[in-house]
């Protein structure tokens, strides 16, 4: 090390590369923060409902498997419905099992009246819950992705956008030295030094990002 030279701490080097670079290096030093906010914001989301997704997913099948047959949990109306997608799903089928059914087996079903031989399903009929099920369920995977399409982009084009920069500020640096004829490396490095700092900050963002994805 230089003789005389203190080692600046690395926020503070960040915070005068910042003001050191050219304003198009701090508008994507801006957006990156604020991209690295909403992205923070999205995986501390996500995890709590899909956590909560978890918990809501264990209740259901353990009231499912203690239940009397597969649409006692339905027909049970004291039991408090939750937003889960096994519940979802669940509730959804059973309505439209309850509606094929013909009215006086329909009220005789949920009193719990009727024979269960009496409550046949024909294969069309069958076919029709199933897809009932289906549909259900991609609308309830399509719940659990909301977000982390966020998380992907941010991943992949956080870095590219610091790139971006770094190559627009040392562009910026070549060209002044261009102008000047021969510099100095006191006078360049500063430059240079900016033009890295929005490949660092993207770095920042897609690195968490990257790992936040694969964990969720």
């Amino acid at each position: 090390m230089i003789e005389g030279m203190v080692p600046a701490l690395p926020l503070a080097s960040l915070w005068d590369a910042f003001w050191v670079s050219n304003p198009m290096g701090q508008v994507i030093v801006v957006i990156q923060l604020i991209g690295s906010v909403l992205v923070w914001t999205i995986m501390v989301g996500k995890g709590r409902e899909l956590h909560a997704m978890e918990a809501g997913s264990r209740r259901f099948l353990q009231s499912f498997v203690h239940g009397a047959d597969v649409i006692d949990l339905y027909i049970e109306q004291t039991r408090q419905h939750d937003q889960t997608p096994l519940d979802v799903i669940y509730r959804r089928t059973c309505e439209r099992l309850v509606k094929l059914f013909d009215r006086e087996t329909r009220a005789a079903l949920i009193g719990r009246t009727a024979a269960r031989e009496n409550a046949a399903l024909t294969a069309k009929e069958i076919e029709l819950l199933c897809g009932t099920a289906e549909h259900t369920l991609a609308e309830q995977v399509v719940r659990a992705e909301r977000g982390m399409s966020s998380l992907a982009t941010a991943t992949t084009a956080a870095p590219l956008v610091g790139l971006l920069g770094t190559v627009w500020g040392v562009l910026d640096a070549f060209q002044v030295m261009g102008v000047k004829g021969a510099a100095q490396l006191g006078e360049l490095a500063p430059a240079l030094s900016a033009a890295m700092l929005t490949t660092v900050v993207g770095l920042l963002v897609a690195i968490p990002s990257g790992i936040g994805y694969n964990i969720l």
